[in-house]
């Protein structure tokens, strides 16, 4: 960003001003830089704040993308405003260096330009102005990346309560034999002969994002829409009594799966045609 340099005074005070309203304008510009300094110290403070709790948040963020975009987001945009506000912080404390030396030139000198004085209380005003909108953009910032944090813990604490869910219940899809064939999750073989029963095998991941496979509790009943073959998981057959039990009512057939071993994993229901 350019800033007007503050000239060297060479030639002589002409009947501008008197020596005495000199010394009351180098006063109160000097007084500005002195309220200027303080505000620049107040969001240093400000931006080791905003930086520590930049640090809390990346040992934090590690939960769902959605979350993680919104709050990388975030982050990209006030590392941004960060920046900027250290740029206009560093090129200020410079040009408050640059202007206490002019003062003291002047002092020396006795000499005083009213126009240029304006010039440079003019300068300080943008700059403070600068400085404060910078200021409130951080806070801002810094309160959205808070509102992000509560939301990142809320569904982590979603995300666990689902994981442990999911350890504790079996994947169904029930379908017929025909159509499990077709789909590719059964296959079937009689390795004993013909005259032997029929060997089933689950050989594909069930997909769990599918609207027919049903969530099956662990030790939890749950309806099926018709009577069943055979339950089978990619080790064969599960046992009626030790791996699940089937019951018969008014409302139909339910399973329940008794077997803690089969949480999380996928099961097939052969429906009978």
């Amino acid at each position: 960003m350019k800033r007007t340099l503050i000239p060297f005074f060479v030639l002589v005070f002409a009947a501008a001003c008197t020596d005495k309203e000199q010394e009351m304008l180098l006063l109160q510009l000097q007084s500005d830089m002195v309220r200027a300094n303080a505000a620049i110290d107040s969001l240093t403070y400000s931006l080791d704040d905003s930086n520590r709790l930049l640090d809390d948040m990346r040992a934090q963020v590690d939960s769902t993308q959605q979350v993680n975009d919104k709050l990388l987001e975030s982050v990209q945009k006030l590392n941004k405003e960060l920046r900027h506000w250290s740029n206009l912080a560093t090129e200020y404390k410079q040009s408050n260096a640059r202007l206490k030396r002019e003062i003291e030139q002047l002092r020396r000198e006795k000499q005083a330009d009213r126009y240029t004085i304006s010039q440079l209380r003019t300068e300080t005003d943008r700059l403070n102005g600068e400085l404060l909108e910078t200021h409130s953009s951080i806070r801002r910032q810094s309160d959205q990346i808070r509102r992000l944090e509560q939301e990142l813990a809320q569904t982590k604490a979603e995300l666990d309560e689902a994981k442990k869910i999911a350890q504790n219940a079996v994947y169904l899809y029930a379908a017929n034999e025909t159509q499990l064939l077709e789909q590719g999750y059964l296959k079937t073989n009689r390795p004993f002969g013909s005259g032997f029963r029929k060997q089933y095998e689950l050989i594909k991941r069930i997909d769990r994002d599918n609207p027919s496979t049903q969530v099956a509790p662990i030790g939890q009943a749950i309806a099926l829409s018709s009577e069943v073959e055979a339950f089978v998981d990619r080790y064969g057959r599960l046992k009626q009594g030790a791996d699940y039990k089937v019951t018969r009512n008014e409302a139909g057939v339910q399973v329940a799966f008794l077997n803690e071993l089969a949480g999380g994993t996928g099961v097939l229901a052969i429906l009978k045609e």
